[in-house]
């Protein structure tokens, strides 16, 4: 019967995984808050943070951030929310 303790060689198998789902987590982390900081880098530099008195424009600056490769490629991503 195996308790799921050893792996090959005496190596035990969970820890093997949780090393490496440790590590993908990581990296993962780590590609988010890249992409995170280059959308700010991006919006910043088209004016998304000039102005953030509205609604309206400070849901401009979070949609200009998450969707920043557009911006890259020409879109306009202001929002004209009305009066919000």
């Amino acid at each position: 019967m195996d308790s799921g303790l050893a792996g090959p060689r005496g190596a035990p198998s969970r820890g093997r995984s949780a090393a490496i789902r440790a590590e993908n987590g990581w990296m993962r982390n780590l590609a988010l808050l890249a992409y995170v900081i280059l959308g700010v880098i991006v919006a910043s530099q088209h004016d998304y943070y000039g102005h953030l008195a509205t609604v309206s424009q400070i849901v401009s600056a979070l949609v200009a951030t998450a969707f920043w490769p557009l911006i890259v490629v020409g879109a306009n991503l202001h929002l004209s929310l009305g009066r919000l």
